[in-house]
């Protein structure tokens, strides 16, 4: 009889212990959005944390462009964006449009592009390194001065647009996928 006991008890032990690592596993689970595109059969992940380019019709009908963080995800919405409080409510509008956000509903989605981790450090980088390089340059040629005042402000923009141009057209972040070419947003938790 007290065999049976503490087989028992440690079938009980055991189930609450599988209860309790599925429930330490789903608290742990992310919600991730996904892109589906069957026709093409493309897939495309998205999870908080990952910058999104979106196209969206906004609450007046109006288009709109925005890129974020992806910040929550929601059944119906996701929000992009940091939304940060002061002790009075959102704070005010010089600091609060630094930190911009916007709850958008999938519905409303018209187009998107999710950007890596890897390429925005690589758009970054190329851009750090852009602004140094042409600083080393301009300040090379100014040491020289063979320039004047005029023509050295001209460089100095000629080359700073130039190579703004050249990394934007290399890595866009203008939204690529529209939704009218057969995507779908799931939801899904991991």
């Amino acid at each position: 009889m007290c065999h049976r006991k503490s087989n028992t008890q440690a079938k009980k032990g055991f189930a609450i212990l599988i209860c309790l690592l599925i429930s330490v596993s789903q608290l742990a689970a992310q919600n991730k959005i996904i892109f589906i595109n069957s026709t093409q059969g493309k897939l495309i992940r998205a999870k908080e944390g990952d910058m999104l380019s979106l196209k969206y019709k906004g609450y007046l009908g109006q288009i709109e462009t925005f890129k974020n963080t992806l910040s929550f995800i929601g059944d119906s919405s996701f929000t992009i964006g940091i939304p940060m409080m002061s002790a009075n409510g959102i704070l005010g509008n010089n600091i609060e449009k630094q930190f911009q956000y916007k709850e958008i509903r999938y519905q409303d989605i018209l187009a998107f592009r999710r950007s890596s981790v890897g390429r925005t450090l690589l758009k970054s980088s190329l851009s750090l390194g852009a602004a140094i390089g042409s600083f080393l340059l301009l300040n090379s040629m100014y040491e020289r001065n063979n320039v004047s005042d005029f023509g050295k402000i001209g460089i100095s923009i000629g080359i700073g647009l130039t190579l703004n141009m050249v990394i934007n057209l290399s890595l866009p972040d203008k939204p690529n996928h529209k939704m009218e070419e057969g995507w779908e947003i799931k939801v899904i938790k991991e």
